[in-house]
């Protein structure tokens, strides 16, 4: 296929689907995975789209979010990882909160393997769709609201009124950015109220992020690095957040 037709398709592809990975680009094309990642670094110079590790997407000049369907491809064994530690944390008969991240995504498959009987509250689509299976350990609590495709969640003022009815034991968020100065942060309003009210409602509060989202800001703020009690990442953060934690008396796992 001549390089003009893989261009092409790849522009009608992304604006059918958002976003894709390399892989399947490699497999749609028929043609290297190394070839797919020139492409890609063409039509992003051209403007026609933002390149991520692992894939691309087409970006909404209003929203930074990655789509779910290219964040459930990246960093799959950090969080993997990650969730396997954050399990040792919930016990049985728990309530807790699992927010729209697909770093949830991957807790609440663990969730759903375990023995655990767990009463879930989530605002994800994708974490509801999972959970769905007959004679599983879960009694799922789906927060209905304005869909948001872009990360299949529900968001908006029906979702945080009725989240804000209950009181979890455990709260797992992951939210796309934290710094020192400015706390945790995220790219959607509706989306980072949700998170808010998660962390303002549960007994422990933990943030899940991998080592990309620290020291960088997103946009909208909405809460600061006191209501988290565990950060749970994959690599040994830094000396500043080593100690600003210390002080705080926020645990760090990694």
């Amino acid at each position: 296929m001549l390089k003009i037709e893989r261009f092409t398709t790849i522009e009608q592809e992304l604006k059918k689907r958002g976003s894709l990975s390399i892989p399947a680009l490699s497999h749609l094309l028929d043609c290297s995975e190394e070839t797919i990642r020139r492409d890609l670094k063409e039509l992003e110079a051209a403007g026609k789209l933002t390149r991520t590790r692992g894939g691309a997407y087409l970006g909404d000049k209003y929203d930074k979010t990655y789509s779910s369907t290219l964040r459930k491809i990246l960093y799959q064994e950090e969080k993997t990882r990650m969730a396997r530690f954050a399990m040792e944390y919930i016990q049985d008969s728990d309530v807790i909160f699992l927010d729209s991240s697909t770093t949830c995504l991957t807790l609440a498959e663990f969730v759903l393997n375990s023995q655990l009987s767990i009463t879930l509250v989530t605002n994800s689509m994708m974490i509801c769709n999972l959970c769905t299976g007959p004679n599983n350990n879960i009694n799922l609590i789906c927060l209905g609201g304005s869909f948001r495709t872009r990360t299949s969640s529900f968001v908006g003022y029906h979702t945080t009124d009725i989240l804000s009815t209950y009181y979890a034991d455990r709260a797992f968020i992951s939210c796309p950015k934290a710094t020192l100065a400015e706390g945790l942060s995220d790219n959607h309003l509706n989306e980072a109220k949700v998170r808010e009210c998660m962390l303002k409602h549960s007994q422990q509060r933990f943030l899940i992020m991998d080592h990309t989202k620290f020291d960088e800001s997103a946009n909208i703020r909405f809460d600061g690095l006191e209501e988290v009690d565990v950060i749970i990442t994959d690599r040994p953060l830094s000396d500043e957040w080593t100690e600003f934690c210390q002080h705080r008396g926020i645990d760090v796992i990694y």
